[in-house]
């Protein structure tokens, strides 16, 4: 068996202090195992990029069908996609293969995907008959909405930053930080923010983590609501701090 040098094939990883819980011991644990098997093989990592947007969009198709035992796949699936995307960045480097396709192809599968799974967890929910919750009557249609925006909410969350280091590259966010480059840095007690961030259920590794049990516990139209009225809440408060850090004025030199 071909030897794999693990110091060049894993010792560039980006690390961060924020790094969370699911992040450090879910996805990268996995995650390297995934990148030990496919490095043996002759897969390209633009090919490894692509076949994880493929199969992010297959397990946010299962989801549509409202049966538990088709969500729960669908919700390992993501889990094991969000852990190749780790991946193509090794075996880029390790093969010096990198190029800025694969890079284009990651940020096309995110803003297509991402949108994709919330609306299609909420198709499925309505398909599925849902209409009530803690005995509540509810309307199925509003899965539909809340699908939408949970989606929507998401793509928000991760065009913001980008949005904003395009209007003040002066200031550039740390690109790979997320929200500890975002709320982070107006987080006075730090190690409280990291406990947070932890625990925090609209991270979104720990998002992922998640879908998989609730599909088991047969709870997908509790995901749904939940996460269909947080992430739009957590876009606009996202937008409001970003906006509040834009210059109002730009002075001339």
């Amino acid at each position: 068996m071909q030897k794999i040098d693990r110091e060049r094939l894993f010792g560039v990883r980006h690390t961060s202090e924020y790094e969370n819980a699911s992040s450090k011991y879910i996805f990268t644990p996995l995650s390297r195992a995934l990148s030990l098997i496919i490095v043996r093989t002759p897969a390209t990592p633009n090919q490894v990029t692509i076949f994880w947007g493929l199969l992010m969009i297959a397990s946010s198709i299962l989801l549509m069908f409202g049966d538990r035992t088709l969500n729960t796949i669908g919700g390992i699936g993501w889990v094991i996609a969000y852990a190749l995307d780790y991946t193509d960045g090794d075996i880029a480097r390790y093969k010096d293969m990198r190029s800025r396709r694969g890079g284009f192809q990651d940020r096309v599968n995110h803003r297509t995907t991402y949108p994709l799974l919330m609306f299609c967890a909420g198709f499925g929910v309505w398909y599925g008959g849902s209409s009530g919750f803690l005995n509540i009557s509810i309307d199925s249609a509003i899965y539909l909405i809340l699908g939408f925006t949970a989606g929507l909410g998401m793509v928000s969350i991760v065009d913001l930053g980008a949005n904003y280091n395009s209007c003040c590259p002066e200031t550039a966010l740390e690109r790979d930080e997320g929200s500890a480059a975002v709320e982070g840095k107006h987080f006075k007690n730090q190690k409280l923010f990291r406990l947070i961030m932890n625990l925090n259920p609209l991270t979104f590794t720990n998002m992922k983590i998640l879908l998989p049990i609730f599909a088991v516990l047969g709870l997908m139209d509790v995901f749904v609501i939940f996460y269909g009225i947080f992430y739009p809440m957590a876009a606009f408060g996202r937008y409001v701090m970003l906006y509040r850090m834009v210059p109002g004025v730009v002075k001339k030199g």
